[in-house]
């Protein structure tokens, strides 16, 4: 994959888990770490500027203070409202809006620093999609596209800058084959008209890796319970109507599947797979009938088979056209015209 810099600029503001409950401690806390995250990216800078293939020794460390930094002074940003009361402890009223008037302390501190980090959150990202440091690299992206996300800052990024986030943040956990998490980022990508980078692929190969989990544990009724809703939320995406068709080949044959595998093709008249799994069930189909009759003389078969494997050839065929260099299409059809010459 080509890699990208990423080149946006927005703020906004994510939260995460944090024990303390007061805004000075939080602010303090923040702040702190953001500090800390400010004189390593200094310090990182000249390092790159005076050996510029040297690694980037600090980059997980700087993740973390920036990130942690950033969700605790958002943390702090709702705390640091205090009520304003009068002599009597009485709250102070605004005439224009008939609420409580409120007062802050540490808010003007903490929006600049919050503004003045969130290209750090894209940098952190892009610094470790190059290092392919992809644990870090996820928790950047996914930290970023919360920002893009929050109505907080009032934001309005593109759906060009969402999509590519959404790829970035999709990408690295792919990588981290955390297949639950790289699916909604990389759909969302795909929903926001992201086409670069092969992204489709890495979405259905997320379906197929997390089905085949559930598969493999021997976990058919949860595997056709996260289809189906793929498939609901999805309805003309061939490729889960094709996932859908091997789910139901594993559990009740080939036979059963086939109506889903046909679905597929109507779906995308270009599907290779979805056509070869057409072709195999329709073998299947004619293999049944020959170890059903397994006393019968070729041409006592001919009048079921040859009508079978002319169906199924072109079937082949279309594979092969689809995709020439496909060998298992080559094999199927090389095996069909011989017992078509046997049966004739």
């Amino acid at each position: 994959m080509k890699k990208a810099f990423l080149i946006l600029s927005c703020a906004a503001l994510f939260t995460c888990g944090a024990k303390a409950q007061d805004a000075q401690t939080l602010f303090q806390q923040g702040k702190a770490m953001l500090e800390q995250f400010d004189k390593l990216a200094g310090a990182q800078l000249e390092a790159q500027v005076k050996n510029p293939g040297a690694p980037d020794e600090t980059l997980g460390e700087r993740t973390k203070l920036l990130l942690e930094g950033m969700a605790l002074l958002q943390q702090a940003l709702p705390l640091d409202s205090i009520k304003e009361t009068d002599k009597n402890g009485e709250y102070k009223i605004d005439k224009k809006t008939g609420l409580p008037k409120v007062k802050t302390k540490y808010s003007k501190d903490i929006v600049p620093m919050l503004v003045n980090h969130v290209a750090d959150v894209a940098g952190i990202g892009n610094a470790a999609l190059q290092a392919e440091d992809w644990a870090n690299s996820y928790k950047a992206f996914s930290a970023y596209g919360k920002i893009l996300e929050s109505p907080g800052m009032g934001l309005t990024p593109t759906d060009e800058a969402r999509a590519e986030v959404g790829f970035f943040e999709g990408y690295s956990a792919y990588q981290l084959k955390d297949f639950a998490n790289a699916f909604p980022a990389l759909k969302r990508a795909v929903d926001l008209g992201y086409t670069a980078n092969r992204v489709n692929d890495f979405k259905n190969s997320c379906v197929a890796n997390i089905v085949q989990g559930f598969i493999d544990n021997k976990q058919i009724g949860e595997a056709t319970t996260y289809i189906d809703a793929l498939v609901a939320s999805e309805p003309a995406n061939a490729f889960n109507q094709d996932i859908k068709g091997f789910i139901v080949e594993q559990d009740k044959g080939l036979a059963a599947a086939l109506p889903y595998y046909e679905k597929a093709v109507e779906l995308d008249p270009n599907f290779a797979d979805a056509y070869l799994n057409i072709g195999r069930c329709l073998y299947q189909a004619a293999e049944d009938v020959i170890n059903d009759n397994p006393n019968a003389t070729n041409s006592q078969l001919a009048p079921k088979l040859v009508p079978m494997y002319e169906k199924m050839l072109p079937i082949f065929q279309k594979v092969q056209q689809l995709e020439p260099d496909n060998n298992k299409a080559a094999r199927f059809i090389e095996d069909i015209n011989y017992k078509l010459d046997l049966l004739k």
